[in-house]
């Protein structure tokens, strides 16, 4: 029977190349961690796309950016005490945001309601970090696409970084890129790749792998399941333990000791 290993406040980012599947690992890590029903979860959506909460099912009413406006509405109408009283709260803010379900919470970064940089967001997404990963044992962050988010140090406190990459040489480089950002702007002890939608079994993959030059953590094959789902809009969480790609990422999490 796999149980759930006994090591507490883990914090695992997942990033990797727009269109990799890392949304869909990151939500088959979350049912699976739910199944195990021992530890408090924290899902943190820090893609401003927002696509996990949609395929984990989930309806968010308040983001990390709804709280950064709320901030500044008082910061530039509010008198001295509400500013003062807005400081000491952002903490109860930031967990107002948090969205309870059945097994884990989830907290959405959200979108910018003006245009221009992501930077403002991503720090108020760094400090949320830092404090909610106290109040749990697991926290899974589901990065931005690309680098931005590990070259400007939003997740540079986690402990593993997974990469995700599909069976082509350009996610293999942006993962390579990836890796190279990690070691230099987080504390990350494992970063280690997933390929995903494979076909044609390992052996597909050993020619990328090598060439990636980093800890294999697993592959998910193809799985029909996931796109059919997809299609009409049921929530992957839901899919079955027997799912080939469930299974798969069951593996994975074996091989990065966050399941044994």
């Amino acid at each position: 029977m796999v149980e759930f290993a006994q090591r507490k406040r883990r914090l695992i980012a997942i990033a990797g190349k727009g269109g990799t599947g890392k949304t869909v690992l990151t939500a088959l890590m979350t049912k699976i961690l739910v199944s195990f029903d021992k530890d408090k979860i924290l899902v943190i959506d820090a893609d401003p796309a927002m696509g996990l909460s949609n395929i984990l099912g989930v309806r968010v009413g308040k983001t990390l950016e709804d709280v950064r406006n709320e901030i500044i509405k008082v910061a530039s109408t509010g008198k001295r005490e509400e500013k003062t009283q807005m400081v000491m709260m952002l903490d109860y803010k930031v967990f107002e945001a948090l969205v309870e379900k059945r097994g884990f919470a989830l907290l959405a970064m959200g979108q910018p309601k003006a245009p221009g940089c992501f930077c403002p967001a991503n720090t108020l997404l760094k400090s949320a970090v830092q404090s909610l990963s106290k109040s749990f044992d697991i926290v899974l962050i589901d990065c931005e696409a690309g680098l931005e988010q590990i070259s400007r140090k939003v997740v540079s406190s986690v402990e593993t970084l997974t990469i995700t990459t599909d069976v082509t040489m350009r996610g293999v480089k942006t993962a390579v890129a990836i890796k190279k950002a990690a070691h230099k702007f987080t504390k990350a002890r494992r970063v280690g790749l997933v390929v995903n939608r494979v076909r044609n079994g390992e052996k597909s993959i050993q020619s990328l792998t090598l060439k990636a030059g980093m800890e294999i953590f697993g592959w998910i094959p193809e799985d029909h399941h996931i796109t059919e789902w997809d299609l009409v809009g049921r929530p992957i969480i839901d899919l079955s333990q027997t799912s080939p790609s469930v299974i798969a990422v069951r593996q994975i999490m074996e091989n990065m000791h966050l399941a044994i």
